[in-house]
């Protein structure tokens, strides 16, 4: 705490100072007229196109305006055609020019406006100027201007004073150099960023309170990639990018899933810290080193359930990107890292009060898997369990009152059946869809557009029986194999179903089979999971943290009798008017099943290269009568697991 307050006591007399120095007043993220005079001569000696020219016009006079200069709608056009000049530019002086006056002009936005997305948004700018264009003139400018922002606006010294140390550190022959060392020595000892923790010979054991969370946040861990040959490390690596960075909703809290294009170190701490309208919240960084972001990446997202209400996303420093997670509750997080792709995963778990989800029934807590084997020691090392994110276990109550009478267990066969759970949601997955068309069969039938439509006759018939029915795509969209059991888990579903259909060069192939999850036992069962699993991205260097996961699970006897059910009723359906051949119920290792905390199944209804089951899979008729067959299966199981429950 003392060396806190020090570093407290220092950022005010720096952050005075940075605002004299600069020729700024002391109102948050106003420009003073020392540096805009400077930016503004730097611009009157570099020839523009004329579209540029205007834009530098028209912001100069909307800064001199004051009637002008409150309207929001007149700097929001100013950004945008900023923007465009900027996208349009490419990699030249003209674009970083233009990236430039749009990072003011979003800063001259927040003064107004007082937001604090504005000055996010006007931050990362400036941060991406110096990471786009780290050579260009104006490059220590825009991290200068950040700083200020970062420390006057945002309140957050660590960050501002890595920058001004960067400008010392890349750019100490440039005009920035001076002042940012004035700063630096107004600093004192304040750190700079986080320090890095000493990797440790055991992971940190899990806490039970957001408060033991945070105290053992306190120096960040560290987690570094897989070790690399020394070859690798002799020249610098790829940077990684970050593409995606997603928030769904668990069971008590939330699952953040950061997706990169390579593996890369990253480390993280938790804060607590005051927002611009007094409040409190805590805030999760995590850093990943050596990054850029994605094209696509959105800088800032706001959510309205679950423990994490914000989440933003630009550059610490031009060589790393900071992802800030803003925490509205928190009772213990767990982060790690999974690959194929490389994924930075963290579970959040929540206070309830904010709008956490509660679990539809009481479920046994998930267990946690082990590390991939490819993962190194020190990797492993470096994971550090927070709190357990999952929900709470079932109620204590002696262990004879879990147990189902004697004659019960005698009969059961799952886990499901012992604990008398029932079913009352079930998750349609309709397989392949947007950039992945799946099967293409006769005629132009393509798999993606049957297995649509098939899933909403399902979902209609189930919904009929009173079933509970969600969809992992309603229309032609791409989803990641890996992500849909995913969505099925954060939902809550008690059954999985994914609908498919198989294909073969040998046309007389034909007939619909129903998998459910473990190792192929057959030639064909390991031809048709191969297939299937073709869109996803995991590699054979995945093998053995994908069979820990199937012989760790818990759902294969459960998932095996769905199937049973599923198979048999379905054909029986469609049997009497339609010559559809039973194949049967199989086995086989498809990655789109891998990971569901319920039973789960998937169904191929007929070879799209088959004249006759390409016919009757252009059918609506044949369809819903396949579907109404395939309700009465997971009745039928349905109905199994509450006549055990009631015995």
């Amino acid at each position: 705490m003392a060396g806190t307050s020090v570093a407290n006591r220092a950022w005010t007399a720096l952050g005075v100072i940075l605002a004299l120095f600069l020729g700024l007043s002391l109102a948050p993220g106003q420009a003073g007229p020392a540096l805009a005079a400077k930016s503004r001569a730097k611009v009157a000696a570099a020839a523009g196109e004329s579209a540029y020219d205007k834009a530098v016009a028209r912001f100069d006079a909307l800064r001199k305006d004051p009637a002008s200069a409150g309207r929001r709608d007149l700097w929001k056009e100013l950004d945008a055609d900023f923007a465009a000049l900027a996208k349009t530019g490419g990699n030249t002086a003209q674009a970083a020019k233009a990236l430039y006056y749009q990072a003011w002009t979003t800063a001259e936005m927040a003064k107004r406006s007082a937001l604090d997305a504005d000055y996010e948004a006007a931050a990362s700018l400036y941060g991406k100027l110096a990471q786009s264009f780290p050579t260009h003139a104006w490059a220590d400018d825009a991290l200068l201007r950040r700083a200020v922002i970062l420390a006057e606006n945002l309140k957050r010294p660590l960050e501002a004073k890595a920058d001004l140390e960067t400008i010392v550190r890349k750019y100490r022959k440039g005009d920035m150099a001076a002042q940012a060392k004035k700063f630096l020595a107004a600093f004192g000892d304040a750190p700079a960023k986080p320090a890095e923790a000493t990797k440790t010979a055991e992971p940190t054991k899990a806490v039970e309170s957001a408060k033991a969370a945070e105290a053992a946040a306190a120096k960040p861990a560290v987690a570094p990639p897989p070790a690399k040959p020394a070859a690798d490390l002799a020249t610098p690596a790829k940077p990684a990018f970050l593409n995606k960075a997603e928030v769904v909703e668990t069971p008590g809290g939330s699952r953040i899933t950061l997706t990169l294009t390579r593996e890369t170190a990253y480390r993280y701490q938790i804060l607590d810290q005051k927002r611009s309208d007094g409040g409190a919240v805590k805030r999760l960084y995590i850093d990943l080193d050596n990054a850029r972001t994605g094209p696509r990446l959105a800088s800032e997202k706001r959510y309205k359930k679950g423990p994490v209400s914000r989440v933003r996303a630009g550059y610490f420093t031009p060589e790393t990107v900071r992802v800030v997670l803003e925490l509205e509750s928190l009772s213990g997080y767990e982060i790690r890292s999974e690959t194929g792709p490389f994924r930075v995963v963290l579970d959040v778990a929540g206070d309830k009060g904010r709008g956490v989800p509660e679990p539809a029934r009481a479920e046994a807590p998930a267990k946690a898997a082990p590390p991939p084997a490819k993962e190194t020691a020190a990797k492993s090392a470096a994971r550090e369990v927070k709190a357990p994110a999952t929900p709470p276990p079932l109620p204590s109550a002696p262990a004879a009152n879990l147990r189902p009478p004697e004659k019960a267990r005698k009969n059961a066969g799952s886990l499901l059946e012992q604990f008398g759970l029932t079913l009352r949601t079930v998750m349609i997955d309709a397989g392949h869809g947007g950039k992945d068309p799946g099967a293409q069969g006769l005629s132009g039938l393509t798999e993606k557009d049957v297995n649509l439509r098939f899933a909403k006759f399902l979902g209609e018939a189930l919904q009929k029986k009173g079933i509970n029915v969600i969809y992992t795509r309603t229309s032609d969209v791409f989803i990641p194999l890996e992500t849909r059991t995913e969505l099925a888990n954060s939902k809550g579903a008690d059954l999985f179903v994914s609908v498919h259909c198989n294909s073969h060069t040998d046309k007389s192939s034909a007939g619909m089979e129903t998998y459910s999850l473990n190792l192929a036992t057959t030639q064909e069962a390991v031809r048709v999971a191969a297939r299937e699993n073709a869109a996803s991205q995991k590699k054979i260097s995945d093998l053995q943290a994908i069979l820990t996961d199937l012989m760790l699970s818990a759902k294969t006897a459960e998932s095996r009798d769905l199937a049973k059910f599923v198979q048999k009723r379905s054909i029986a359906a469609v049997r009497g008017d339609y010559p559809t051949r039973d194949r049967g119920p199989h086995e086989a290792p498809f990655f789109v099943l891998i990971g569901a905390n319920m039973p789960a199944v998937l169904v191929e209804l007929g070879y799209v290269t088959n004249p006759e089951d390409a016919k009757r899979l252009t059918s609506d008729a044949y369809l819903r009568a396949l579907a109404q067959g395939m309700t009465e299966g997971i009745l039928a199981y349905k109905k199994r697991l509450e006549r055990y429950a009631n015995l």
